[in-house]
């Protein structure tokens, strides 16, 4: 044999040897007992994984090619879970296989304890969860108790608190039994690029729970986070489809942006609250679509004692919504989530919604409203194109919490008093039909409508704005139809400080 042929066969082997080692730092599950057939419990294989990954100094697990029975599974500073392409992990259908366990950081309701969740973090850095396979939560197969706060017999597929340096890349997350992923007090976050197919009752034009209890399905909850970015995700929730909340009076969500989401939802589709404890700034919503949603395709409100302001919101279409299309509120409900917490006064404030443009809008109109002696203010919408359905068809809601009034297009809608309701649940359809098919605006300081266009398909009549308590309405370049059985097309009642106001086109 040559010279040249020992080394070239030599190269061979050292390159083919190089293929058959695993990667430095990868920890293959099936080395640690995993069978990967959908059968057989590989909870303890995984783990095991998770901690001798962690106890080395990091890297990666790896789940490929097959289907990973699981129960909660705990993740670890510096861990980065990959699901590959193909593969699945499965939650089990056995309840008893998601533990309660106790915890430095309060949970919903201010316990101490971390309740029901399939992947768990506590106090961790650098994590993720990446790879374009499935995280199933089996949610089916769990029961009640229902629209609860409680979570007790439903698994979250992701839960994090008080993380660091996150990210959760491509993956798809379906079928969980109560919210789908929560990140709470979490810092430094990125969301890109993944997947939530979590939604009972699919026909959104049946009633909501037509099919099967609601089980909170929200698709993306950012509860007091900072340093957030959301992008190019897409969301089919069975609750609020990306919703921002905060649980303690002195934390809040602060810097965040959601960019390129596509969301549909049973109810919500981008919200900042309910659960409004501490405060919302600094943040901006940019190029999203928001379809066949059943609530409000936009709703910034804090109604527990939260401030929200500098708020950006632009370049989002929105299409068959069932509740408003914008919907605005400054309530005093004052739930606490904090033991020995007290509520403040609510606040909202330096608000930039533009370049809005929706059809196939129901009949409830949109609302932008505070309460009496404390005002939304500096509340901006500029360029925004909305598509009513008017008529006289009955409004469906989304049949929870206390009913609005879902009586069909009456002569008296245009003249009624809205209740002001400032302790009840918010929704763009608490007020029932309001009293003008477009917009009403109700104890507000400095708002400003600017190249708005409204329309509807069927005869309405209602007008098309209606003010009320303002200190200072602009409306500028404002095309409204108008209805053939009112004399306005803006209807205003104490509006102070705004000598200016044109007339429309």
């Amino acid at each position: 044999m040559t010279a040249s042929r020992t080394l070239c066969l030599m190269l061979l082997l050292i390159t083919t040897a190089g293929f058959a080692q695993k990667p430095a730092g990868v920890w293959d599950v099936f080395d640690t007992g995993a069978k990967g057939d959908g059968k057989t419990m590989d909870t303890e294989a995984i783990q095991t994984a998770i901690d001798r990954c962690h106890e080395a100094g990091g890297g990666r697990v790896y789940l490929h090619n097959g289907r990973f029975l699981s129960g909660t599974i705990y993740l670890k500073s510096n861990v980065t879970l990959e699901i590959e392409a193909g593969a699945t992990l499965l939650g089990s259908a056995n309840v008893n296989d998601y533990p309660n366990k106790p915890s430095q950081y309060p949970a919903y309701g201010g316990e101490l304890v971390t309740e029901k969740m399939f992947i768990y973090a506590e106090a961790a850095t650098n994590i993720a969860i990446i790879g374009r396979g499935t995280i199933d939560g089996r949610g089916d197969d769990f029961n009640g108790p229902f629209l609860s706060p409680s979570f007790s017999g439903r698994p979250r597929i992701l839960h994090f608190k008080n993380c660091e340096n996150l990210q959760v890349r491509n993956i798809t997350l379906r079928n969980s039994g109560s919210w789908v992923q929560a990140y709470q007090s979490c810092r430094n976050l990125i969301i890109d690029g993944i997947t939530v197919e979590s939604r009972e009752n699919k026909d959104i034009e049946k009633p909501r729970h037509a099919d099967a209890p609601g089980r909170n399905t929200d698709g993306m909850d950012l509860i007091d986070c900072q340093l957030v970015r959301v992008s190019n995700c897409f969301i089919n929730s069975g609750d609020d489809a990306i919703c921002l909340k905060s649980l303690s009076p002195n934390e809040g969500c602060r810097d965040i942006t959601i960019v390129n989401c596509s969301v549909t939802s049973n109810a919500s589709g981008i919200k900042i609250g309910t659960e409004t404890s501490g405060f919302f700034e600094d943040i901006t919503v940019q190029n999203c679509t928001v379809f066949d949603t059943r609530v409000d395709a936009i709703s910034l409100m804090t109604v527990d004692g939260a401030r929200i302001e500098r708020v950006s919101i632009a370049n989002i279409s929105v299409r068959n919504i069932k509740g408003a299309a914008i919907f605005i509120r400054l309530g005093a409900r004052n739930r606490l989530y904090r033991k020995g917490a007290k509520a403040g006064t609510g606040m909202i404030k330096d608000i930039l919604i533009e370049n809005v443009q929706g059809s196939r809008i129901n009949g409830y109109g949109c609302s932008i409203t505070g309460i009496p002696g404390v005002p939304v203010e500096n509340i901006s919408l500029r360029e925004i194109r909305l598509r009513f359905d008017g008529g006289s068809k009955p409004l469906m809601g989304d049949g929870v919490g206390p009913k609005p009034s879902f009586v069909a297009n009456s002569p008296d809608d245009a003249n009624k008093d809205v209740p002001e309701k400032i302790d009840a649940y918010p929704r763009g359809e608490m007020f029932g039909r309001l009293p003008a098919y477009g917009f009403f605006i109700r104890h507000g300081k400095n708002i400003s409508l600017d190249n708005v266009s409204l329309d509807f398909v069927k005869e309405e009549n209602r007008p098309a704005i209606l003010a009320d308590d303002i200190d200072r309405l602009d409306i500028i370049n404002v095309k409204a139809k108008a209805s053939s059985t009112v004399p306005e097309t803006v209807r205003l009642k104490n509006v102070r400080n705004s000598p200016n106001l044109p007339k429309l086109n």
